[in-house]
């Protein structure tokens, strides 16, 4: 017969045996999942803090895009200037065995249609006129009245009407209305002391261009320079070549 101690003793011994059994798998679990559980509850009295990295697919959040664009460049609705300087041709200059050099414009623009030299921007008969007083000089200054005379016989800009069509159709295309002509011709003498003149050569060179009808004029101010340009470019080598080739002897 078992007294009523013992018995009280095996009733209270089970349910401490059962707890033991459930917390050891709990510890079993929690050893498994390699952390808390996800389901702890905070501490009384803390905020809860928030993880210290996101999840790994996580993405961070976009910007929302910018309304604004980035403004234009300034010169990018403007057309860009044109270049009307002029370049300096041809090599050093030519030294002639002469007192004193003279440059004479025997051309003077009829500044009228059909010419239109007048209206450029940079002078035909100006820019041959400074090219011929930086690249002739004289290698004798002051020895007696011998002269190398640089004579200016053409610089002219002609425009001449081009025939185009006169039909309804035709009207509706755009074609070349006008054609420019730029000439150049120049003469060298060179004079004795009694003012004989006991050498010469001469060069000439032109340059034309074709355009359409409408065209602005400052579009036509810049062709008529590229011609410009272009004369002298054919005219300076040309010149030179004379010079040495038919004045050989007065040069130094």
């Amino acid at each position: 017969m078992i007294s009523g101690s013992a018995c009280l003793v095996r009733r209270r011994a089970v349910p401490t045996l059962i707890g033991a059994v459930l917390i050891l798998a709990a510890a079993q679990v929690f050893a498994q999942s390699g952390g808390s559980p996800s389901l702890s509850a905070p501490q009384p009295g803390l905020a809860p803090q928030p993880s210290a990295s996101p999840p790994q697919n996580a993405t961070a959040p976009r910007e929302p895009p910018s309304l604004q664009t980035a403004p234009a460049p300034a010169n990018a609705a403007k057309r860009r200037s044109f270049d009307f300087s002029v370049p300096d041709f041809g090599s050093s200059p030519l030294r002639l065995d002469v007192a004193r050099i003279e440059v004479v414009q025997a051309y003077a623009p009829p500044q009228r249609v059909p010419n239109v030299e007048h209206r450029m921007i940079i002078s035909p008969l100006a820019t041959i006129d400074d090219w011929a007083r930086r690249h002739i000089e004289a290698a004798a200054p002051g020895r007696d009245e011998s002269a190398a005379v640089f004579v200016i016989e053409d610089a002219s800009v002609v425009t001449e009407k081009l025939r185009t069509r006169k039909g309804l159709i035709e009207s509706l295309i755009r074609e070349d209305s006008d054609k420019f002509t730029l000439r150049l011709a120049v003469t060298l003498q060179v004079r004795d002391r009694l003012g004989a003149t006991v050498g010469s050569t001469s060069a000439e060179a032109s340059a034309w261009r074709t355009v359409p009808e409408g065209m602005k004029d400052s579009d036509r101010s810049a062709v008529w320079h590229e011609l410009l340009i272009a004369a002298m470019d054919n005219l300076v080598p040309v010149f030179e070549a004379n010079t040495r080739a038919y004045l050989a002897r007065f040069l130094k």
